[in-house]
């Protein structure tokens, strides 16, 4: 089984969005896909049709000891969901804690779901160090856009992020252009080679409750997804 995260260097990036996509589409090139929402927020639900913030998820069942792996929601044979469930910050708080002093807490989970699952997509938080380390990833990627904000928060995680995505990038603008060459020119070990377009059809799949890939199987963003995953796939048979 591949494990693989998907981060923003800052909120609003896109990533919710292109990590439903990426499980989506990861499904339909045959593979089984279990994603597992990291955030306090609940917001990967909303691309699945499911409610936010329900009460039960991993997280709160950790904090109250029950069976975490009940709550996976089955979006269709193959393709599950685990929410995050409703915390109190003071709760989320704690439970960061706890993370942080049990390191190998979900790679034993993942030992546990090797067998059901071909691949293991988290959503990562900003703030909440044990929710972001926790995870043990073969393939883990920082989401950017290709503005001024992203290009200045970038420099602190180079060392921290050995991949970088590059979300909502627009042919049209010379700022975007421009800093994608820089990008292209420093880091061009660190940088995934397929950029995810601007494409009006991923803000209308979530407001439809899908995965752009479901919503709209041939716009722009659905066969960059398709690319980023097959990338996906070629990056896990290597890390395998």
């Amino acid at each position: 089984m591949i494990a693989m995260s998907l981060r923003g260097v800052r909120g609003g990036v896109g990533t919710s969005s292109i990590l439903a996509a990426v499980g989506h589409a990861l499904h339909e090139l045959g593979q089984k896909v279990l994603l597992v929402d990291m955030c306090p927020e609940n917001s990967l639900g909303l691309h699945f049709n499911m409610d936010l913030a329900p009460r039960e998820g991993w997280a709160r069942a950790t904090l109250d000891q029950q069976p975490w792996h009940e709550h996976a929601w089955s979006v269709e044979p193959g393709l599950c969901v685990l929410p995050y469930g409703q915390l109190q910050p003071d709760e989320f708080i704690r439970l960061d804690g706890l993370l942080l002093e049990q390191p190998q807490l979900w790679s034993q989970r993942q030992a546990a779901l090797a067998d059901a699952f071909d691949w293991i997509l988290f959503d990562l938080p900003q703030r909440l160090p044990g929710h972001m380390a926790n995870p043990q990833c073969s393939i883990s990627i920082m989401v950017l856009n290709a503005d001024a904000a992203c290009h200045v928060l970038l420099q602190p995680q180079l060392a921290q992020t050995p991949l970088f995505l590059v979300n909502r990038f627009d042919a049209a603008s010379q700022l975007q252009r421009d800093l994608l060459l820089i990008w292209q020119h420093r880091y061009t070990q660190s940088l995934v080679p397929v950029n995810l377009h601007a494409d009006e059809a991923m803000g209308e799949a979530l407001a439809r409750s899908e995965p752009a890939g479901r919503y709209a199987p041939t716009s722009l963003i659905a066969l960059d997804v398709i690319s980023l995953a097959s990338w996906c796939l070629l990056r896990g048979r290597r890390a395998e």
